[in-house]
């Protein structure tokens, strides 16, 4: 402590001082005359200013001025040293895109051998029809995906629609003929088959197992570039699911798109029938339909969901045989409030009869255009595309209970329903025999030539579930040439068929079958 002029001591004033101690400076104002207290005044600011200084709390001044401006001018600090920019954030980032990158690379490697494109020949001449050699050719181009490793490929049925001959590709640019096993035409679905070895087969995702806002990649042959066997890939996000198309889009031709996957993946004509997969690598949907106009894509595409009612379709086609849909014979629509306020129904529920088609299973009913249907087989009708979903999946011949209301009064009628009339006029094999579970039919002119077979060969068209054939590894497609041992000929097959000769598990006749890969 350091007296100043004598001044008796009193409450110290402290400084902070650089080397942590401090400067004591005893005031006592009211004991000096007031010109001792004016001269002390400057004395104690440049004593302030340099212990301020001194402590690192303000610059020395570069300029001489008056101790009272000193005291008067605002502190500037001092700015601190830039600091290094910490890289890390950038570094996660970047690590993050190259994860996704890496993942997104992996998973199209995993599923491309699965992945086949489709070229469709609607040629007069790959019809087997000679006598048009000058038409226009005619050659649609599609995807599918391989869904067995004995070559069973899923795709879409307007793909191969009506086609003489089809040509897959596989990744490793092989082109391969392909047979036509079944054909869903309502449902938009078709199996094809290749007869191939070392072929890699994708994985169905199990049922209703994606969600809006999940990833998606589609992978397909948009606008036929894809003709090399390399499948184009896209990728986005699932928009919406149980989407209905536009009414009037396929009615023409008798296809229902009532239940579709909607995907921001940029799609394209040519993508059909290509996988929609999930980012396990899982086919959630096949690809039918893409939103376009004139003057570019609007990123809107479609699929048809893999779910339980889909499975069931896929399951029917890989054996050949062929799917029908239940038949009521009305066309419904929308009910609106008034409606459903008068029939007493919650909202969301029940749909309105427009039209009652003459002599259809509802008509014999006595269902009537205006009346509100609430509920099929004691389940709650929540929309126009749940009542046709569960119409066409009960099959004909089902008994439906229907429960509708009309004038404020509930009814229920109890309606057979019948097969639903189809505006397919495409031609089938006629069936010539069966044999131990399966149907066999003639083989067409245009398949033997493109086939090289010969004059009679029988094509497998159906295999029952669980029968000897079934159980034998028969499977529709293939194609017979010869039975124990001898070739084929009309007059064997029309006087001894098969089950003729040896009836149903006798297990003597041998069927020789090739796969058919006509000249490339």
């Amino acid at each position: 402590a350091v007296p100043m002029w004598g001044a008796r001591l009193s409450t110290p004033l402290r400084i902070a001082a650089p080397d942590a101690a401090h400067l004591r400076i005893h005031w006592q104002l009211h004991a000096w005359p007031r010109m001792m207290r004016m001269a002390c005044i400057p004395a104690f600011v440049t004593m302030l200013t340099f212990a301020r200084m001194a402590s690192g709390d303000e610059a020395l001044p570069t300029t001489t001025q008056p101790a009272s401006q000193l005291a008067t001018q605002p502190v500037i600090p001092v700015p601190a040293p830039p600091q290094p920019v910490d890289p890390s954030p950038l570094l996660r980032g970047e690590k993050l895109l190259a994860d996704v990158q890496a993942a997104l690379v992996e998973l199209v490697r995993r599923v491309d051998p699965a992945v086949v494109t489709i070229q469709a020949d609607r040629n007069p001449a790959a019809l087997g029809r000679r006598d048009d050699w000058t038409a226009r050719p005619w050659v649609s181009t599609g995807a599918g995906v391989i869904i067995r490793d004995d070559g069973m490929i899923l795709t879409s049925q307007h793909v191969i629609d009506r086609a003489g001959a089809i040509s897959a590709v596989l990744h490793d640019g092989r082109v391969i003929r392909a047979i036509p096993i079944a054909e869903d035409r309502r449902a938009d679905l078709a199996i094809i088959r290749i007869q191939s070895d070392n072929l890699q087969a994708a994985e169905l995702a199990p049922d209703d197992s994606f969600r809006r806002g999940n990833i998606v990649v589609a992978l397909g042959n948009p606008l036929g570039l894809s003709g090399d066997g390399q499948a184009s890939v896209s990728h986005g996000i699932i928009s919406a699911i149980g989407r209905p198309l536009p009414e009037n889009f396929g009615r023409d031709e008798d296809r229902y798109y009532g239940d579709m996957i909607q995907t921001t993946a940029p799609i394209n004509p040519g993508n059909s029938g290509g996988p929609l997969i999930d980012i396990y690598g899982r086919i959630i949907g096949v690809i039918t339909a893409v939103s376009t106009r004139w003057d570019g894509h609007e990123g809107i595409g479609f699929a048809v969901p893999i779910n339980a009612h889909t499975r069931s379709i896929i399951n029917k086609l890989l054996h050949g045989q062929q799917v029908e849909y239940g038949y009521l014979g009305v066309e419904v629509e929308p009910i609106d409030d008034a409606k459903r306020r008068a029939a007493k129904l919650k909202d969301g529920e029940g749909v309105t009869v427009n039209t009652v088609f003459p002599g259809g299973p509802a008509e014999r009913a006595g269902i009537r255009g205006g009346d509100a249907v609430s509920s099929v087989n004691g389940e709650v009708v929540r929309s126009v595309e749940h009542f046709v979903r569960a119409i066409g999946a009960l099959g004909p011949n089902h008994v439906a209970t229907i429960v509708y209301v009309r004038d404020a009064k509930q009814r229920t009628a109890r309606v057979t329903l019948t097969r639903r009339p189809s505006n397919e006029t495409k031609p089938m094999p006629d069936v010539q025999v069966s044999f131990r579970g399966a149907e066999l039919g003639t083989v067409t002119q245009g398949t033997r030539l493109l086939a090289n077979l010969p004059e009679n060969a029988l094509l497998v068209l159906r295999v029952e579930t669980g029968s000897a054939t079934d159980g034998a590894g028969l499977t529709p497609g293939d194609i017979i040439v010869r039975i124990d041992g001898e070739a084929l000929s009309e007059k064997s097959l029309s006087a001894r068929p098969p089950d003729a000769r040896h009836p149903a598990g006798s297990g003597q006749r041998r069927f020789h079958s090739r796969k058919t890969q006509p000249p490339r």
